[in-house]
């Protein structure tokens, strides 16, 4: 076994936790790519969700609301206590990749990244020129 999977258990995957896995992904995706759209529509529409996608993680302590409709689908509530995965993505991957991380310093790290993202679209959007009706 590799030392860093040492003292790690191994994760169950059932079809409902390999969704919420895919649709944070592509989330993920969305955030850190979104910035390069060249359409004028679909960067008006990162710098709206890309604030509201912010708000909903820190009102909800860092953790995702794709990981609260998972724990209705499991257990009938908003918020599992008993679920690990709830909140733990980006703490999961550093914590694979030998990062010690607390949950205070992974919301300020990605906080200030998604701000250097949403501005890096919103001067993209501004330079795209439109050209006048004919």
């Amino acid at each position: 076994m590799r030392t860093w999977l040492a003292g790690v258990r191994p994760a169950e995957f059932d079809r409902l936790r390999s969704l919420s896995l895919a649709v944070h992904g592509a989330i993920v995706v969305f955030v850190a790519l979104g910035w390069l759209m060249s359409s004028r529509l679909g960067l008006y529409l990162y710098l709206l969700l890309l604030p509201l996608l912010v708000m909903q993680w820190i009102l909800n302590g860092g953790s995702s609301i794709v990981d609260n409709f998972e724990n209705l689908n499991r257990c009938g509530r908003w918020s599992d206590s008993a679920n690990r995965f709830e909140g733990a993505l980006f703490k999961t991957v550093l914590a694979r990749i030998g990062v010690p991380a607390g949950q205070g310093q992974i919301t300020t790290i990605l906080c200030l990244l998604m701000l250097t993202f949403w501005f890096a679209a919103f001067f993209r959007m501004v330079l795209i020129v439109v050209p006048p009706p004919a």
